[in-house]
């Protein structure tokens, strides 16, 4: 059982047969490449495993990186068009990946449009305006003009051959593992000066930071003692109590006490401190433990007291997420943008047996629809189902 930070060991890397301390969850935003846009090679972000015992979260490991976004550039090699999305692979000389990249929202020339041709025209201004009018009058269309060159280009689609720039989450989508763009844009590099100064920045990013395994501040190899120090040796030991025990749907905190490997964290961190310890405060460091999970998205609490709920093995939370994306996905204002997970945790809420289901949570089932390829993620937090 897991008593420290550092619990999961594996010899499965990527480029490095070396063995790594993985970090539980609840220390993965301390690793600044966990939320950053992290420029990689293709072929790294083909190789690298799931983050061990998060096998559904679409977060993947570089050396002992928990990492779920990527900053990418390659050269265009697949075109594919569909109604509200484009499908592009990018090639950028180790490897090729698919990147889904959703259309602009621009409205149609017919009725009112985006821009409008006679928007801020300066037809017919008046002579006698002065300077600073005619200035601005200027100015307003010069600005006009550029507004109307962006759409234009924005409804092109981009062309084999063409050098794009793709940022967005790692994703698997029917078995292949592709990137969900948030943000994409056409690089005009004749000279490839660019791809030569970017491809030496990432070796340079690669030796300082990427190569490096991430150790946690302050972490020493005796543990913390402390009171927080044994709650989150607590924390790592129930979720790896619940992975290891699929058999166990639900629970209260006062069960938990009667597990013998929980119990000998709480005994050894009173034998350390050499102090006595009750049952009140025993109830109170699984509180908090399991309170810990909650936040992460692992447990929730039901409508009955303090019975705690593993959200991996509730069908009916998760059939009640998807039946939720998909009656939104119908709606005019959801159709092409998709739902807030938000907006879906409001409608969760409404049913009382889910009332106490936290943000994580959903995020976390969201996630899991979209590698089982049940729901798409249209940009960042938002989701939308066929």
């Amino acid at each position: 059982m897991a008593e420290g930070p550092s619990t999961l060991e594996s010899s499965s890397q990527v480029g490095n047969e070396k063995s790594y301390s993985y970090l539980p969850q609840t220390y993965w935003g301390l690793d600044p490449l966990h939320r950053a846009f992290v420029k990689m090679f293709v072929r790294d972000v083909l190789e690298m495993d799931n983050y061990p015992g998060h096998p559904v979260m679409n977060v993947y490991a570089y050396k002992n990186h928990p990492i779920s976004r990527v900053d990418l550039v390659g050269w265009v090699v697949r075109v594919e068009e569909r109604e509200k999305l484009f499908n592009y692979a990018i090639d950028d000389g180790t490897g090729v990946i698919g990147c889904t990249c959703w259309k602009p929202r621009v409205q149609s020339t017919t009725g009112k449009g985006l821009i409008d041709d006679n928007d801020y025209s300066t037809t017919g201004a008046s002579t006698s305006a002065n300077s600073a009018e005619q200035e601005f009058a200027e100015f307003l269309a010069l600005k006009t003009q550029e507004i109307k060159k962006c759409v234009r280009q924005l409804r092109q689609p981009v062309k084999l051959g063409d050098l794009l720039h793709v940022r967005g989450r790692i994703k698997s989508y029917r078995g292949r593992r592709e990137v969900g763009a948030a943000y994409f844009h056409l690089v005009v590099d004749p000279t490839c000066s660019t791809e030569i100064r970017r491809t030496m920045e990432q070796l340079q990013l690669y030796q300082d930071f990427y190569d490096v395994p991430f150790q946690l501040p302050g972490c020493q190899e005796g543990g913390d003692n402390s009171e927080a120090g044994v709650v989150k040796s607590l924390q790592d030991a129930i979720a790896d109590f619940l992975n290891t025990n699929s058999t166990v749907l639900n629970f209260e905190i006062k069960e938990l006490a009667t597990v013998d490997s929980l119990m000998a964290i709480v005994q050894k961190a009173r034998k350390e401190k050499d102090s006595t310890i009750n049952a009140k405060q025993v109830f109170s460091l699984f509180t908090r433990a399991v309170g810990g999970l909650e936040e992460l998205g692992i447990v929730y609490k039901s409508d009955k007291d303090n019975l705690y709920v593993v959200i991996d093995r509730d069908a009916t939370l998760e059939s009640s997420v998807l039946d939720i994306v998909r009656r939104e996905s119908q709606k005019p204002k959801y159709s092409e943008s998709g739902c807030h997970y938000r907006h879906v945790l409001d409608c969760l809420r409404t049913n009382h047996r889910f009332s106490g289901v936290s943000p994580n949570v959903v995020v976390h089932i969201l996630d899991k629809l979209e590698s089982q390829s049940d729901v798409i993620s249209t940009s960042e937090n938002y989701y939308i189902a066929f």
